[in-house]
């Protein structure tokens, strides 16, 4: 996967989980009266706390076992929806 494939991915990813604030921007929009700014500025924050997460894992992944990586990450989460399921919080 080239760093430009990763960075469209994480960045269509990372709309997506955002879409659910929304209501926050909306209220940010409203309290400063700048639309354009507020947006534009999340924007900004977005790209700069995540491009450089996208560029390092991209490195990263061709370091270290992919394979044991995906199990360990399997076993954390059905340990965490097992939990979930089972009433514990966390």
């Amino acid at each position: 996967m080239s760093n430009l494939e990763a960075f469209l991915i994480s960045t269509r990813i990372v709309a997506l989980a955002e879409m659910g604030d929304k209501t926050q921007l909306l209220s940010l929009a409203a309290q400063y009266q700048a639309l354009v700014a507020v947006v534009a500025g999340t924007t900004l924050g977005m790209m700069l706390a995540n491009v450089p997460a996208v560029f390092i894992g991209d490195q990263l992944a061709h370091r270290l076992p992919i394979k044991l990586i995906h199990g360990v990450a399997a076993a954390i989460f059905a340990v965490l929806g097992i939990l979930a399921l089972s009433g514990v919080g966390l």
